[in-house]
């Protein structure tokens, strides 16, 4: 029981990465068949972790059809955005709160990585899961110190859909080299524990990035990777 445990934990956060990466591009379909032979994993394993992945949103069951990766577009990316602010921004005021001097020394060290990481990505030196993966660990950071882990919890499951945008839509990663000051700016605030100052730039900030990302789907320049 163990071994059959640990197998579908391995096929689960393999495909996963591929799902949030956009490896298995977002609305194609996932032919059980076809992965079991790509990745070595027996079918039963692959089925049970897709199931799980169905429960995290990143997989849907289409009648008839069987598993394919979730779809996303440009029109549903105010709405989850909007989702995320509403759990994100009392993660934030709590993470302000309660976060210590230790806390602070990690959250400038993972500003500093993941700013020179997004210089890499734009110039071309770096792939862009290197700068998503520097961003998630940001976040990470940020609001750890909050005390409420439900919030937590469903803010990272919201997020981990937006790390999917970022796959899929590449130049939100030269939009976003364009808030190097305000980066700068917001985490002067978090670090003088200027909450309401904090929150008013996170909040400016998503609207920014949505209002980017509805240009981006109206003129047609999203360099999207969707697939049937």
């Amino acid at each position: 029981m163990g071994a059959d445990s640990s197998i579908t934990q391995k096929a689960y956060n393999h495909l996963k990465s591929d799902l949030v990466c956009c490896r298995l591009s977002p609305g194609k379909r996932l032919n059980i068949s076809q992965i079991q032979r790509e990745t070595g994993y027996s079918q039963a394993a692959v089925r049970e972790a897709l199931s799980r992945l169905t429960a995290e949103g990143l997989v849907e069951i289409e009648r008839n059809a069987g598993f394919r990766a979730t779809p996303i577009s440009t029109t549903g990316f105010r709405e989850l955005s909007e989702a995320c602010m509403i759990l994100e921004i009392p993660c934030l005021r709590s993470a302000i709160a309660n976060g210590d001097l230790q806390w602070e020394g990690n959250l400038l060290a993972n500003y500093h990585m993941s700013s020179r990481m997004l210089n890499e990505v734009v110039e071309g030196r770096a792939d862009l899961d290197k700068y998503t993966a520097s961003r998630e660990s940001f976040y990470d950071v940020l609001l750890a110190p909050c005390d409420n882990q439900w919030l937590l919890k469903s803010w990272k499951q919201l997020y981990i859909q937006q790390m999917r945008y970022r796959h899929t839509f590449r130049k939100l990663a030269e939009f976003e080299s364009g808030f190097l000051d305000y980066y700068k700016t917001f985490i002067d605030a978090v670090l003088e524990r200027d909450t309401e100052k904090a929150v008013e730039l996170c909040v400016a900030k998503y609207e920014k990035v949505i209002n980017f990302v509805e240009a981006l789907g109206a003129t047609g320049a999203g360099d999207t990777k969707q697939s049937a």
